[in-house]
């Protein structure tokens, strides 16, 4: 997991050439005036999503994975809390192969807050629980763009 400021994105740029990609994206394209939905960068291999949601509680919230797929999770307006542990330490207990989507249970789990401006990346071996307030529930507008990591 990496979590930081977009401005430091450049800091990272190094790791995958499609996760440059995703961050130059992010910078370069006025992403808050994009509407909910998905959209491809550079076909399956980068896909952005919109998502405008009201933070919820911890104990509404889901652990989950991807096994092909890296997010990284941008706020646009907001914050949030986002759990997160390695997979090692998590159990699967429903499966969404289709979707790449993995929701898991664990009782290992670290909490950072992602303000607005603030971007945190999570690999296939980052488990992540997103979309948690602070201290009362707030609206939320959030990019996550999908980067095929392990193909």
């Amino acid at each position: 997991m990496i979590i930081d400021k977009l401005s430091n994105a450049h800091l990272y740029e190094g790791v995958r050439p499609r996760l440059k990609m995703a961050l130059d994206y992010l910078r370069e394209h006025d992403i808050a005036a994009l509407s909910v939905g998905e959209y491809e960068i550079d076909g399956d291999k980068i896909i952005l999503q919109i998502h405008e949601y009201e933070t919820k509680a911890s104990e509404e919230a889901r652990f989950e994975c991807h096994k092909r797929y890296a997010d990284v999770q941008y706020i646009i307006h907001g914050e949030e809390k986002m759990g997160y542990t390695n997979v090692e330490n998590t159990q699967i207990v429903e499966e969404l192969k289709d979707r790449d989507l993995y929701f898991l249970e664990t009782n290992a789990e670290d909490r950072v807050l992602v303000e607005e401006g603030m971007f945190a990346l999570f690999t296939p071996e980052d488990a992540h629980m997103p979309g948690m307030y602070r201290n009362n529930p707030q609206p939320v507008k959030k990019a996550v763009v999908k980067v095929l990591w392990n193909e």
